[in-house]
């Protein structure tokens, strides 16, 4: 049968966005480990009022064969790269489909047209809808449920995405250890001769001030990251609309500021992995009965996230990344709750971050690849 593409307007159309949404439930819905998001979340995603839409184009598209859905994509004009990295790149991201190449190819095409159109000369993806919120297609790491804010997909994708001429933009890595894994000494000890220093302590986040934490973090986090491959600067209001999705799960003790001379230079954020509440709630739904589930988060959670950490450029020799893991580490092993770690996800080039993680004794037991197609 002929596979038919569709453009639809996800931002502004109650009904397309609905559609668009119900791809991913519909094509995952027998699969054991996939988690889904909660549909207020994405509901809230697809607007046109999202913060994430005030500096990029974007044109959404779905796949029909036998009158079904069978298949969507979200093809992006990001500003905000473009400008930054002085490039023309089409990005795609939200690709979902059946194990048919031939509707992978179909979307692809009508999105790579798209971009096309603009000028863009390369096209990349996966992003969620950037870097900054999730990216990357999951090539090694299969057979478990993935952890909060990680993306997860079957393992024809890759094969299919490869098929149609894409090749390796660049891999990212997530890193596995247990709670009860002990501090190598030799960070120990550079933590432990960083804050001995009169200038350097390092304090938890507050969330009674919680968006002026968040604006420390906002400074901190677009000057830490600029140098890294993939960056986009995030704007005051995406980043502070991301905060506050994530206060809800937040605990204080898990996010904490290194500060020079009491000013703050760096942070790290740690999650309880929410996706293991979000797991048990297959139709996305908070109501009639998924509001239980988050009820009993305290008792279903055992695992950490390690989302991001930065250190601003001019402090990078204080050993200030060596105090906000040691210090993170302490006080998840804290809970006893907590058995698992996983820090991700980290550019496979980033040695600076690498080789600290190999120290710990952290496995690198996920691959996520970003895949890349020039554009004719």
């Amino acid at each position: 049968m002929a596979i038919y593409i569709e453009k639809v307007d996800v931002l502004n159309d109650k009904k397309a966005r609905k559609r668009f949404i119900d791809i991913q439930f519909e094509i995952y819905k027998d699969d054991k480990f996939w988690v889904p998001q909660l549909r207020m979340e994405l509901n809230k995603l697809f607007k046109s009022g999202h913060p994430f839409y005030n500096t990029a184009q974007c044109a959404f598209y779905i796949a029909i064969k036998d009158g079904k859905d069978v298949g969507r994509i979200m093809a992006i004009n990001n500003h905000n790269y473009n400008k930054f990295h002085n490039s023309k790149e089409g990005h795609w991201g939200f690709l979902d489909a059946i194990d048919d190449i031939k509707v992978f190819e179909s979307l692809f095409n009508a999105a790579a047209e798209w971009c096309s159109s603009l000028g863009m000369e390369k096209f990349i993806g996966p992003f969620n809808p950037s870097t900054n919120y999730e990216c990357g297609t999951l090539i090694k790491g299969y057979g478990e449920i993935p952890v909060l804010m990680m993306m997860y997909n079957y393992e024809y994708y890759q094969q299919h995405i490869e098929s149609l001429g894409f090749t390796k933009a660049m891999d990212l890595l997530a890193y596995h250890m247990k709670t009860e894994t002990q501090m190598p000494e030799v960070i120990k000890k550079i933590a432990e001769r960083a804050e001995k220093k009169e200038s350097i302590t390092y304090r938890c986040v507050s969330k009674k001030r919680w968006q002026e934490e968040i604006k420390l973090m906002y400074e901190i986090y677009n000057d830490a990251w600029e140098e890294n491959w993939g960056f986009v600067p995030m704007t005051k209001d995406e980043f502070f609309a991301m905060a506050a999705d994530l206060k809800t799960v937040a605990d204080e003790k898990l996010i904490l500021f290194a500060l020079v001379n009491g000013v703050e230079a760096g942070f790290i954020v740690c999650l309880p992995d929410f996706n293991q509440v979000l797991h048990k709630i297959p139709n996305g739904k908070l109501l009639p009965t998924g509001i239980f589930q988050v009820l009993r988060a305290p008792k279903l959670i055992d695992g950490v996230r390690v989302i991001t950490m930065g250190v601003k450029k001019k402090y990078r020799l204080y050993g200030l990344e060596s105090i906000l893991y040691f210090r993170a580490h302490e006080n998840i092993a804290s809970y006893k709750k907590y058995k698992n770690i996983e820090m991700s996800w980290i550019l496979e080039d980033n040695l600076n971050m690498n080789k600290p993680l190999l120290k710990m004794n952290a496995v690198p037991y996920r691959k996520y690849r970003i895949f890349q197609k020039e554009l004719v």
